[in-house]
Order: C-alpha cells, then structure tokens, then sequence
C-alpha cells in the first residue's frame, strides 16, 4: 500500500435532521465508531462532516462533503472510506449506483461498524441493492408519515406553518387570540358593516397607529379585503394536502361575533348588487373614441386628463386624473395637490383644439415643405436613424452602469473615511470619482436628448407614409382617423383654469410650425430660392370650455 493520503482512514457522518444535528449524539456515535475501527486498522483518520442533510431529496446537489470526498476517490486519494451504514451514502438507488461505481473503478474498500464490504463481489453488491432498495422504501414512508402526521396534526388544530393571520398569535403550535390586534380586527369589520368603505378604513388604521403584521403603517386595499372575507374569524379555515387534494376544515378561536361576520357580508353584497337584491344587468357598450385621449395634461399638477362620456348625458367633460387618483396616492409620495377645480366638456374642447391644430398647419411654410419633403430637417434614412437610436441606447445603458459603480466606490470610500480617520486619504479619490461621475451624467442627458430627438424623428417619418397623401381635407377624416392624425401632430395639449369660467389650452406641436417665416433670398429674384425660419412649438388659446359649442363663440387667441 502507497504511504501518503491512501493511509488514511476517512469517515463520512451525516445524519437526516436538523434535531439530529442539533443534539450531536448520533453524529458523534457515527464518528466515535469510526475512529476505533481507524485504530484497529493503525491508520490516521479524517472526518468528513455532512452534518444534517435531509434524505427526502436525496443527490449530490445537495452534498457538498460528499462530493469533494468523491472527488478525492476519483483523483486515486482515497483508499479506506468508513460509514456507520451505506444509506448515509445515499438512500436513493440511482444515487448509490453511482457511488457503488466511483467505490469500485478506484478499489476503495467501504468499511461499516461490522467489517469491511468487498464491493467487487456480486453476493455483496446483491445484498447492498436490496439494503439500498429497503433504504429508499424507509425514506419514502418516512415522508409518507410526515405527511401524514402533520395532517393529523392539523385536523385536531395545529396551524399549517407560517405566520398567522393578523389578530392571532401562536401558542403551542395553535392559533391563539392576539390580546391587542383582534380589537382592530372586530373594529374594521364593524366599521365596513356600517357602512365605511375600504378607503375609509385604511383613513382610520393610519390614524390609530395600527401597523400591519409586516410592521408597516399604511395598509393596502387588497389586505384590508382579504382580512374582511377571511374566515378564520368566523372560527374555522380550510386546509388542502397537496398529495392527497383532500381538504379540511379546521376550527380555531372565533375573534368576531356570528352576527357581525353576517352584516359584514350582506354590506359586501349590497355594494356587488343593487339595494333590491337582484344583480346588475349587463349592457353592451359602445366604445366611445376620445379625439384627444392620452395627449391633455392637467396645467395644475401635470396628471393626465381623462375622458368620461356616458349616452344620453346633457354634457360630457374630461377630468384631471388626479381627482381619481387621489383615493389611490392618498398617504404616499405619489399624493399630489391639484389646483384644478373644473372639468371641461369634450366636445367644446375638442372643436377649439381642432380648428387652432387646423389653423396652424393652414399658416405654417415650415409644415407644408415637410409634407413636400417627406422627411424633416437633415436627410438621415430612417434604417440610419434607427442605427443611430439602438447605439445611443446601448451607450446610455453603458454610462448608467459605470455611474453606479461609481455611486458605489463613493459610497465604500466614504464610509472607510469615516470608520478609520486615521487611515489613508481618500478625498482626493472621492473627489476625481464624483467629477467622473458628474461628466458620465452629463453625457447620458446629451445622448438622452438625441435619443429623443432622433425617435421624435422617426416617428414623424412613419407618420408622412401613412397620412402625407391625405392632408388636404382632414375635416373628411373619421374621428379615430383624426385621433391618429392628431398624434402625428400634437406632443400634448395642458389644460389651465384662468378664472372661474375660462381656461387656457397650450396646445404643444411636434415641430416649430406655429409662426415661421418663408423668407427669399433675394427680394428682386424669387427665383434664387427661399429659406424658412422656425417659429414655436407652442400655440395658446382662452376659451370658455364649460359652454356647449354652437360654433359662433370666439375664443382668445394668445400668440
């Protein structure tokens, strides 16, 4: 036999659970056996510790000494492998082939508390298959009955595991009333049965300084629901095995009353249902097509505004966003005070904002030659543009990457500045970093800006092909034709109230149409060309939104 690392005894431990690992004593056995059997021999040992490792999911992934003992048995390190029984090896049989395989290629001789095992023989490889077979027959009923008994378990009224729902607590291992959180629980049931909406109670919550079972402070509508149809306040839940699909129910301490969980419930039904009981009729709805949807912003707080027609109305108005909004941002960062107090009607609205639209494309020399041109500005194809964007993208993804590796080191040298002010200067680091930092910023906004340009660019492109041969008569066009047409057009339309009765539409145009100049180059010879200067992008007009349109009002126009 070679001296060396082929000398050496080594003993592979590992027992199934963590309460095994935990107490040490079927650990320690398994070492202690090993060691005396190493004396017997006169070898040195080594352990290789797997401590608790479950044999339920039972490979290699899971074994990490294992391995790198079966690594050393392949490298030819290994000659003497003990184990206090071969299912510490593996309980599953294609696991243990393979082990059985490794052991037997590299002439290792297993060694067990009862002697040595000769792998190469067949009777013994016949008798460790059926052992391996009978070990993963145990394991499996050991699952079984795992399974089973937490089951059981659960059908007398343990809890399933997990934490319990807000206004319990656990005591030995079953649910128990919490002395504080199940008076909030009574108290939100009562306030929805009495008429409180979900929002109002979120209101209340925040005002008492009840935190939710995460330790938070502000509730979420969806966890004031779930705790409102939960029913383990009524004194019972359901609990589904998974294997089996059976399910049971399982009762636990009741927290509110059965009369209140009832008028919890006929409150929930009455907002599903009409007051007489009989549930809504559903009615076909025709799509209404909003001529400026997803383009008005709100001058006040810059929500989007939204539309709201309903058949048969007298008027029909578009609205703030935020007015929806509100109930949904209230008590977050996103809350926001909007000074707008009136809506406007759709229909005036729209007729202002298509005649001023109309009017500025009727004037502008600079809209007309592009139109003539197809394209705007420089020649750039669009296959060139699109280049163009894909690699500005990919620098901007780049740069913001190295900003925050930077952000990073800023923020480790910082901290070491301050845990070691006797240490090495880093100021003067943190210093470069930040103007490095800065100068990357500063090229992400550039390239951003371009980016942006070259999109607003691309898109115009894409807008000529569809609408350059249909410009002449756009008052022919369908109103979702006109929506489209509008898109090409518009960058968005802000909505300000002036007074009581007017607002101010800035109506926002993709290029600089409003007011440009043609001018020749030479006065006395039209001939010797032309060139046209930009105007703005922004044309502006008062109106009275709140009147219906008859077409005779005259609106202020602000240049």
């Amino acid at each position: 036999m070679i001296k060396g690392m082929t000398d050496i005894f080594h003993i592979y431990t590992r027992v199934s659970t963590s309460v095994q690992e935990d107490d040490g004593t079927s650990l320690d056995t398994q070492r202690d056996l090993g060691v005396e059997r190493s004396k017997k021999l006169g070898l040195k040992h080594r352990v290789w510790n797997e401590g608790a490792r479950s044999s339920s999911n039972d490979d290699l992934t899971n074994r990490p000494v294992l391995t790198e003992l079966l690594q050393e048995v392949q490298d030819g390190n290994v000659k003497h492998l003990y184990v206090w029984n071969t299912d510490r090896l593996s309980r599953n049989i294609q696991t243990w082939g393979f082990i059985r395989l490794v052991l037997i290629n590299n002439d290792v001789h297993l060694h067990t508390p009862t002697g040595e095992l000769i792998l190469s023989d067949p009777q013994t490889n016949l008798m460790l298959g059926i052992m391996s077979e009978f070990s993963q027959y145990d394991n499996l009923l050991r699952t079984e009955r795992f399974r089973l008994g937490k089951l059981q378990k659960i059908r007398e009224g343990g809890w399933k595991g997990g934490p319990p729902p807000f206004g319990y607590g656990l005591k030995e291992s079953q649910l128990s009333v919490h002395p504080e959180e199940h008076v909030w629980v009574v108290k939100i049931h009562e306030w929805y049965r009495d008429g409180m909406t979900a929002e109002e109670i979120k209101d209340e919550l925040l005002k008492n300084g009840v935190m939710t079972r995460r330790d938070k402070p502000v509730w979420s509508l969806g966890s004031i629901n779930a705790l409102l149809t939960n029913t383990h306040y009524d004194g019972y839940w359901y609990y589904t095995d998974k294997k089996s699909e059976q399910t049971v129910r399982v009762s636990c301490p009741r927290i509110c009353s059965s009369e209140l969980i009832q008028g919890v419930k006929q409150s929930w039904e009455k907002r599903r249902y009409k007051s007489s009981g009989t549930q809504r009729s559903k009615t076909g709805v025709t799509k209404y097509i909003y001529l400026l949807s997803k383009m008005m912003k709100c001058g006040s707080c810059g929500s989007v505004y939204y539309g709201n027609y309903r058949e048969g109305r007298t008027s029909n108005y578009y609205h703030c966003g935020q007015k929806t909004n509100k109930y949904r941002d209230k008590h977050t960062d996103k809350m926001v005070v909007c000074g707008s107090k009136r809506n406007v009607r759709i229909d005036t609205t729209e007729r202002v904002v298509w005649d001023l639209v109309k009017e500025v494309l009727k004037t502008s020399h600079l809209y007309k030659q592009t139109i003539k041109d197809g394209v705007f500005g420089n020649q750039e194809s669009h296959d060139e543009a699109q280049k163009r964007r894909t690699k500005n993208q990919k620098t901007i993804d780049n740069y913001q990457k190295e900003v925050q590796k930077i952000t990073d080191a800023i923020v480790n040298l910082t901290t070491e500045s301050i845990m070691s002010p006797e240490g090495r200067d880093v100021k003067s680091v943190i210093k470069k970093l930040e103007k490095s930092r800065n100068d990357k910023e500063a090229e992400i906004q550039r390239l951003t800006d371009d980016l942006q340009n070259t999109e607003s660019q691309g898109r115009w492109v894409d807008w000529l092909k569809v609408w350059k041969e249909r410009v002449d008569d756009v008052d022919a066009l369908s109103k979702e034709e006109k929506h489209q047409f509008l898109k090409g057009i518009v960058s968005e339309v802000v909505v300000t109230e002036t007074d009581t009765q007017s607002h101010r539409l800035d109506v926002i145009f993709q290029y600089p149409w409003v007011g440009d100049k043609l001018v020749h180059l030479d006065s006395d010879d039209k001939s010797k060309g032309y060139k046209i200067l930009e105007g703005k992008k922004i044309k502006s007009k008062k109106a009275d939104l709140l009147k219906k349109f008859t077409g005779l009002q005259k609106e202020a126009t602000i240049v």
